[in-house]
């Protein structure tokens, strides 16, 4: 509470203890009690403890301290809820009584506010409101199920087909075949031709050894012949590291005479990225001349959300289309995704590897690649019969005769319009696909007004029972507002009665605010009378059109139910 000042807290004090008399006096005490914090804490001191309120809940101007029935409509007196009296009390008394109430301060203590439970209770409908809503029905069932993720992304050159051409040696550049970027090579095509005095040089030493070699393998001596074939075959290794044929050395075995130029080829097939030389260049032992990359094989690199990473994985097929090539789609595989996640987007890149017979395709190109899982038959139903809230996923499971519990359940995949149920249903039971939110409101209502707690989810629905024989009727007939007697009379489907059963009686009156008038309801438990009869009394809250529902159990097992329309005279 707000600490008053000292002259404030000696001015409340001298009026509460000390009698005043004459006007002056009495103009004080009320000058002091017009103040707004003044006047409560006056207020609060001197008022008498609050006596228990009874109030009518349909009509709550009708207000008493004694327990009774409200003179309107006949509906018994309930006692006042002390929190909903705090809060009246709060809003006459502004900031004040809201630093005095407890919830304000647990709430400014730990600076939490409970969030809103969502009770949910069972719905029964009769034919005529099932028909009017356009409520339908659909099984859960197991059915084949794909996801697929769709991502776009730019084509590139596979990485591991580039191909450098590299002097070894330093020259001049004669003669250039391959005179321009973006030009295609075959392996082994002519590039260029080369001049380099320490390539003539070799040439002249690999002639020189290899005549020695001659003459010694004309000789007797033995280790003549092989320093002869040692030097030969060192001549010949050094004309191989400096990249001439094996076709070039014999032929230059054979004439016996060095070439001033020597050719260069192509050491693999691809397309000319990148050239660095022209006709009559200089040319230094590890200058790059060419660069060369083989376009039959592309990469595909897109990015993937991190929350579609499930779907890359082993026997995802990937297909690619582009708008050059409209109509045609194009079978790629996945080959790599990268380790770490962009924070900025939340997307992973993923690498796709497809065939590009002709070279149709073109690095640069924008693509659209389609990954699909490998097909599972999994347990799903159609999207609009899931009630997603946002923490829970819900459906309304119909039991028959217009009966609809509420059920939890888990889900997993969404696709096409359906949904992967991954627990809390079971294959075969019957849902309602539409009307929902009808459905949900419903039940939240009548979840709110008994109380509702759900029970632990249902594994597997229970086997169908036989029909049964419901007739309901009240003594008196009609029923009247007040304590009124129900006789249920239960068959099966031979006419036989059920017996050692149990019976429940459910009045439900929907909420009308446009009356300010609150949902109600009353329900009870009828006790055999034996010949399948049960009887029991119910208390009716007020005259109008309630909604009856009879179940029918026996041993927690639910044998049938039935929804009646009583109208209250």
């Amino acid at each position: 509470m707000t600490r008053l000042p000292a002259r404030f807290r000696a001015a409340i004090a001298l009026a509460l203890a000390v009698p005043l008399v004459g006007a002056s006096a009495y103009t004080f005490r009320d000058t002091l009690a017009s103040l707004p914090l003044v006047g409560a804490l006056l207020a609060d001191a001197q008022a008498p403890a609050a006596a228990p309120v009874y109030v009518c809940p349909m009509h709550p101007d009708v207000r008493s301290h004694a327990p009774g029935r409200c003179p309107q409509c006949g509906m018994e007196l309930v006692l006042e809820d002390p929190a909903t009296a705090e809060q009246a009390h709060a809003a006459a008394h502004g900031a004040h009584a809201e630093a005095a109430s407890p919830a304000s301060a647990a709430v400014a203590t730990t600076g939490a506010v409970a969030l809103p439970s969502e009770p949910r209770a069972p719905v029964t409908l009769d034919a005529r409101r099932r028909q009017i809503l356009g409520i339908r029905t659909v099984l859960a069932a197991r059915a084949p199920l794909a996801r697929q993720v769709r991502a776009t992304g730019l084509l590139k050159a596979d990485e591991t087909r580039y191909t450098d051409v590299t002097l070894k040696i330093d020259g001049w550049v004669e003669d250039l075949f391959v005179d321009y970027t973006g030009r295609a090579v075959r392996k082994g095509e002519r590039l260029f031709t080369l001049y380099s005095p320490e390539l003539v040089a070799a040439q002249r030493e690999y002639i020189l050894a290899a005549r020695a070699r001659d003459h010694a393998h004309a000789g007797t001596v033995a280790a003549a012949r092989a320093l002869a074939d040692g030097l030969l075959a060192a001549a010949r290794d050094r004309l191989r590291l400096w990249d001439l044929t094996e076709e070039q050395i014999a032929r230059l075995e054979q004439s016996g005479e060095p070439a001033r130029t020597v050719t260069f080829y192509a050491p693999a097939s691809g397309v000319v990225l990148e050239k660095t030389v022209v006709k009559g260049s200089r040319v230094m032992a590890g200058q790059t001349l060419f660069r060369l990359v083989d376009l039959s094989r592309l990469w595909l690199e897109a990015d993937v959300y991190e929350r579609e990473l499930s779907v890359l994985g082993k026997g995802a097929r990937s297909v690619v289309t582009l708008e050059a090539f409209p109509g045609e789609a194009f079978d790629a595989t996945l080959t790599f995704v990268w380790p770490l996640v962009d924070q900025a987007t939340r997307t992973v890149r993923a690498r796709f590897e497809l065939p590009n017979p002709g070279a149709r395709l073109k690095p640069g190109m924008f693509a659209t690649v389609a990954i699909a899982e490998p097909t599972r038959n999994v347990l799903a139903i159609p999207a609009d019969a899931l009630l997603d809230t946002g923490v829970r996923q819900i459906v309304f499971v119909a039991e028959g005769e217009g009966y609809y519990a509420p059920r939890d359940v888990q889900v997993g995949a969404r696709v096409d319009g359906h949904v992967e149920i991954l627990g809390g249903l079971s294959d075969g039971e019957r849902i309602a696909a539409s009307a929902l939110f009808f459905l949900d409101s419903e039940s939240q209502i009548r979840g709110a007004l008994e109380g509702y707690a759900p029970g632990p989810p249902v594994e597997a629905a229970a086997p169908a029972t036989a029909a049964l024989s419901i007739d309901l009727t009240s003594q008196p007939d009609p029923p009247r507002a007040g304590r009124t007697t129900f006789i249920v009379t239960v068959a099966d489907s031979n006419g036989q009665p059920v017996a050692d059963a149990e019976v429940t009686l459910a009045l439900y009156m929907p909420p009308m605010p446009s009356m300010n008038m609150p949902a109600m309801r009353s329900d009870g438990r009828l006790v055999p009378a034996g010949g399948g009869i049960y009887r029991g009394e119910i208390d009716v809250l007020m005259n109008g059109r309630w909604d009856a529902t009879v179940t029918v159990t026996r041993d927690g097992a639910r044998l049938g139910a039935r929804q009646l329309t009583l109208v209250v005279r």
